[in-house]
């Protein structure tokens, strides 16, 4: 099954195996999904389409989940996502359906989620009187039962994800990526539902759309990609080409762009956009110390070897990247495994000191966006943390802190064990765990 649709960045992934992970068929029995009219009359295909995301944070009486197997990745995942309120509102405003209504479905990802969300209840917030008594109020505050999640771990056998492989190290930002990329391809053809006499359903999701990477150009046929000589600031003209993207409530939430340019003596810049969920931050370098480090490392401008022209003639190039959309919700993925060329991988344990409030300083914007991204739409503030513990990358334990707005205050979830821990303890470096996948949210949409 060829996707149509851009292809998001976790890791390093090849289109083989993105495929393999992220697209294949949900069902032997493929069913119309959603396609049935509910008790209000409404068609949950329509309410996707409709949907306007409520960012509004809600406080949910916090659940632990039981792990009867090697599941701690896929729970510290899902307890950030539960605390990330776009996320939450989104699956509550999906019908859920039982297995006698829908035997057989073809979006088991967003089946699964929004059951998920529908375990968790409401839970009043304190008045602003009583938040002021700190303790007395952590007291106050029982979690609900735990629960075993055993439908959504069963999606990594019914989409064959190699994450289900035993005897594999299981990995939080891959989970991540599975999840996400997942649920973005069912949404897809949601919409293709709705509109299946159009088949590009081409939006821009930010202020170019998406385009291919430079390498990929004079190996792609006519036809997908548009292209076009952009004049940028200095009246520097770039090449840039477009390839259909389609978004979804997924990438209204999560999905951003970085732009990279290839520059080439005697020749136009080559530009190109690239969607991402999660933004990877190599933190190998000693110098890099901070998230601030990691970001700027990200666009500093490096060179690159053995790039040569189609007459097989090595040229000096370099490449920078920089940040063209900001999502609503910016996931920050330190990228502490590095695998060796031996294959072997080694996981780096060193403290990446990173904050509370987060903001993405204008140097590391695109030069055509700095002046139209103002700055409560690249000041963040961290709502969960994704730890993995232990010094082995072929090995080891994920937890999560998350915030939660009825404590006003963070908790920290440990499979099923959930304490409420200080702001304190969730920046302080610890040398029995590292941070790994960093959420913040945007604090113009808190």
């Amino acid at each position: 099954m060829a996707i149509n649709s851009a292809q998001y960045i976790f890791g390093e992934f090849s289109p083989d195996e993105f495929n393999q992970f992220f697209v294949t068929p949900r069902c032997s029995v493929e069913l119309p999904p959603y396609n049935e009219t509910v008790s209000c009359g409404i068609k949950p295909t329509e309410i996707l389409e409709n949907v306007r995301l409520i960012h509004k944070p809600v406080s949910l009486q916090p659940r632990g989940l039981i792990n009867k197997g090697n599941w701690c990745y896929i729970n510290a995942t899902l307890q950030a996502l539960v605390a990330c309120p776009p996320m939450y509102h989104l699956m509550k405003s999906i019908p859920m359906f039982s297995k006698l209504q829908r035997p057989c479905t073809s979006t088991p990802m967003i089946d699964s989620f929004v059951r998920l969300m529908n375990e968790f209840t409401n839970m009043p917030v304190p008045p602003k009187a009583k938040q002021a008594l700190g303790d007395k109020i952590v007291r106050d505050i029982r979690p609900g039962a735990a629960f075993e999640p055993a439908y959504v771990y069963r999606l990594l056998t019914v989409i064959k994800s190699s994450l289900s492989e035993k005897g594999r190290q299981e990995d939080a930002e891959e989970y991540l990526g599975f999840i996400l990329n997942g649920l973005h391809e069912e949404m897809l053809t949601l919409k293709k539902l709705l509109s299946p006499h159009n088949e590009k359903l081409l939006v821009s999701n930010g202020s170019e759309a998406q385009t291919v990477h430079e390498e990929e150009q004079d190996e792609q046929g006519e036809g997908s990609e548009d292209e076009w000589e952009q004049v940028g600031p200095r009246n520097k003209s770039s090449v840039t080409r477009q390839a259909d993207f389609v978004q979804t409530p997924i990438t209204d939430i999560f999905g951003g762009h970085i732009r990279s340019v290839v520059y080439q003596q005697s020749s136009k810049e080559s530009a190109t956009l690239q969607p991402f969920f999660t933004l990877q931050l190599d933190i190998q370098s000693d110098k890099i110390r901070t998230v601030q480090d990691a970001l700027e490392s990200l666009v500093a401008r490096e060179s690159v070897q053995g790039y040569t022209t189609k007459n097989k003639q090595e040229v000096e190039i370099s490449r920078r990247v920089t940040l063209e959309e900001l999502p609503p919700v910016l996931v920050l993925h330190l990228k502490r495994f590095v695998y060796e060329k031996t294959g072997g991988c080694q996981k780096l344990i060193k403290n990446i000191e990173y904050l509370v409030d987060l903001e993405i300083s204008k140097e590391l914007l695109s030069p055509g966006v700095k002046s139209k991204i103002f700055k409560g739409q690249r000041t963040y503030r961290l709502f969960a943390v994704v730890y993995h513990h232990g010094n082995s990358a072929t090995g080891g334990h994920y937890t999560t802190d998350v915030f939660q707005i009825g404590l006003n205050g963070w908790l920290r979830i440990d499979d099923q064990a959930v304490k409420v821990i200080s702001q304190n303890q969730v920046v302080k470096p610890s040398a029995e765990r590292t941070a790994y996948l960093l959420y913040y949210r945007r604090v113009d949409l808190l």
